[in-house]
């Protein structure tokens, strides 16, 4: 019995831990609501053809959390109105650059915004904006950080991250673009 329970509470935790990001689009013209129900507020009206990125396909009451590439505003849509694309591959690498040992338990980000577009990062549940060119540090405790970087118009960056104690870390945001 101890065994049954363990191996279930494992799979719950990976499921939960490991969602898969894709991108989409929208199949029809859906209002883009601020929760998922039809009781929430509406952000905008989202056209048929809006390229979206789906947080994960967990859905809470049949709605997708997405971000509206465009725009980089998060919200939800019913997932009647998806065609779902090319899954998004986890940053493997990490993004933020170890830069030495701190006098300070907590580990410290110094995070620069080097493009001339408002930068939303996402750590587990906490969200931090910054202004073009913005240069901030942020203080964090350690542990395991699921990250979420995006601006309007790019595909967001994911990954999970390891923040050490008594670490500085460094990261800048800049915008690679590719052509097919």
């Amino acid at each position: 019995m101890k065994k049954l329970f363990f191996l279930t509470l494992l799979l719950l935790t990976a499921s939960v831990g490991f969602s898969q990001s894709y991108l989409g689009w929208v199949t029809k013209q859906v209002n883009f609501r601020q929760g998922p129900g039809t009781d929430y507020g509406v952000i905008s009206s989202l056209k048929q053809g809006t390229q979206i990125f789906i947080v994960s396909l967990e859905t809470e009451n049949d709605f997708y959390n997405i971000i509206d590439i465009a725009t980089d505003k998060e919200g939800y849509i019913h997932k009647s109105f998806v065609k779902l694309g090319d899954i998004v591959e986890k940053n493997e690498r990490g993004m933020f650059t170890p830069s030495g040992k701190t006098s300070t338990y907590n580990p410290e980000i110094e995070i620069f915004n080097n493009t001339s577009m408002t930068l939303t990062l996402k750590l587990n549940s906490e969200t931090y904006s910054f202004s073009p060119k913005q240069k901030r540090t942020i203080t964090l405790s350690p542990g395991t950080y699921n990250y979420r970087a995006s601006a309007p118009g790019v595909i967001p960056n994911i990954g999970t991250e390891y923040m050490e104690s008594n670490m500085g870390y460094t990261w800048q945001f800049y915008i690679v673009t590719e052509r097919r």
